[in-house]
């Protein structure tokens, strides 16, 4: 497997200052929030928290004692959509608070975050875990990242022909089973997509780009766009990405600057 190398220029990481995590007691619903390290170099300066939430202690009196506010859409909403929420949002207003900025994160119409003027970040959950990630939108920033757990044998098998395309499955090919390396595809497309949504304005298929090459012992890989979404975001656009496991799940990260920003 060959050493990937920087797609675009290579720019000095953010300098973000290192926030305290404020002691709450939010136990049993909120626990273990703490700093993420990403895995890629160029995200060494962007900011990141995670938590675990536990759903069964889910109450909507912690929207009120933790800050957040409670928008309308989850009024009727189960208690394990409320605390993916809750929680993501919460450590949304952690990395906003420390900078200053306003600390509640709105949705737009498709459920997409609503960061600050001037801000990029990710937000993602899975299986009792929540991320959020916040950097500064310099140098046409476009920032995704995503969680997944393991996709069984039986998911993989009815979800394979709409996620890969042909002769995307050569490029998986590696050290992990392929249910696993399935769910890295799946979740680094959706890491992609939230990174370039902003750009493109709406939705876009599976289909619209394919997974090149994957380190695995790196954990890096090379996904490449087969259809043009926007300008400067043509079919045969490469994009690098990390990926690690944690928490018994994969993340996975993009983070791409415009080649010609000025």
């Amino acid at each position: 497997m060959r050493r990937f190398t920087l797609v675009g220029r290579v720019r000095k990481p953010f300098s973000l200052p290192v926030m305290p995590i404020p002691s709450l007691e939010l136990a049993p619903f909120l626990q273990n929030v703490s700093p993420l390290p990403l895995p890629l170099p160029l995200a060494s300066g962007v900011a990141a928290l995670r938590c675990d939430f536990m759903v069964d202690a889910y109450d909507d009196v912690w929207f009120d004692r933790m800050g957040v506010t409670r928008p309308a859409s989850l009024e009727r909403a189960v208690a394990k959509r409320k605390s993916e929420y809750l929680a993501a949002r919460y450590l949304c207003k952690l990395l906003l608070a420390e900078r200053g900025l306003p600390t509640q994160v709105g949705s737009g119409q498709h459920r997409q975050p609503l960061w600050p003027e001037g801000w990029v970040g990710a937000i993602t959950h899975s299986a009792g875990v929540a991320v959020a990630a916040l950097a500064p939108a310099a140098d046409g920033c476009m920032f995704g990242l995503d969680l997944e757990r393991w996709m069984s044998d039986k998911t993989a098998d009815n979800v394979e022909s709409g996620i890969l395309v042909d002769g995307e499955r050569d490029a998986l090919a590696g050290a992990w089973p392929f249910t696993r390396a399935l769910t890295l595809a799946f979740s680094a497309k959706e890491s992609l997509f939230k990174a370039l949504y902003p750009r493109v304005g709406g939705y876009f298929d599976f289909d619209a780009a394919e997974m090149a090459d994957v380190d695995w012992v790196a954990g890096r890989f090379l996904i490449r766009l087969r259809k043009t979404l926007a300008p400067g975001l043509e079919a045969g656009r490469a994009f690098e990405g990390g990926f690690h496991v944690m928490d018994g799940q994969v993340l996975t990260l993009i983070l791409a600057f415009e080649p010609n920003h000025p």
